[in-house]
């Protein structure tokens, strides 16, 4: 739209009243600034790996949380101390670990790491403890990555390689009902990202309904993304993927992207 003025009596067009915006394509560069600066807005979504549960009794999303400082002994120890650590973060969170077989997602020394932590308590005395509660775990991953299992005297845990580039451990782990509790865990899931977990049920007689609980890390807090019971036969069984955070793959795409331009 122009407007109009007059000049030596003449009628004369002015100056556009709306000047058209530049229309010329955003750059390579530009593209990959604004991709990275919304990646840098969410980081709590954006860097955060999950892992996806496939079971009979749903499937689950559980998002990494960080736990520094746990699932360092080289000899396969899930540490009593370790477990009370957890237990209590999670209580810390309004999330119940007692007469539970509580799951989740966390960055350890062992690198990011699926943890198994049963009838957890923030406080233990393992001084004349006697197991009253046990459970059967049988898990599969692929080699390459490290396991920890820890039960009361009397567990027994056993670790074979099945010789085509998986290997299995079987572990029956007992503990001693609020005064001490067990735990199992593989690390480093980026090297080994996916596997199977089977549980039985051998005598656990202080675990109600819904005693087995996926927890997830969002928003700053733990919460309980799903539950499941035992089936008639006291077995229950789920498989896990691990899924890298969504800003990672897209950083890392954009990093070839960037790559192959340059080679043109």
């Amino acid at each position: 739209m122009r407007t109009f003025e007059w000049v030596d009596g003449k009628k004369k067009l002015g100056d556009p009243l709306f000047r058209p915006m530049n229309k010329q394509p955003m750059s390579f560069l530009n593209y990959k600034n604004l991709v990275f600066t919304l990646l840098l807005a969410s980081p709590a979504v954006l860097f955060a790996d999950y892992v996806t549960i496939n079971s009979t009794s749903g499937d689950y999303d559980m998002y990494a949380g960080n736990t520094w400082g746990i699932l360092n002994n080289p000899n396969h120890q899930f540490a009593l101390s370790d477990q009370e650590i957890l237990a209590a973060i999670l209580n810390n969170d309004g999330i119940e670990t007692v007469g539970k077989l509580s799951f989740m997602l966390t960055t350890t020394d062992a690198g990011l790491s699926l943890i198994g932590l049963f009838d957890g308590i923030p406080i233990t005395d393992p001084s004349d403890s006697l197991a009253d509660q046990f459970l059967g775990i049988s898990a599969t991953t692929s080699t390459g990555t490290d396991w920890f299992a820890t039960g009361d005297t009397g567990s027994a845990t056993d670790w074979y390689d099945m010789g085509n580039g998986t290997q299995l451990v079987n572990a029956m782990l007992g503990w001693d009902h609020g005064q001490t509790s067990a735990g199992f865990a593989w690390g480093d899931l980026g090297t080994s990202p996916t596997g199977t977990v089977n549980l039985y049920d051998i005598s656990l007689t202080e675990f109600a309904s819904d005693s087995i609980q996926f927890l997830t890390y969002q928003n700053d807090h733990w919460s309980v993304a799903g539950t499941a019971d035992f089936s008639v036969l006291g077995q229950y069984a789920f498989s896990y993927q691990m899924i890298p955070a969504p800003g990672a793959i897209a950083l890392l795409t954009l990093a070839g992207l960037s790559g192959r331009r340059r080679r043109v």
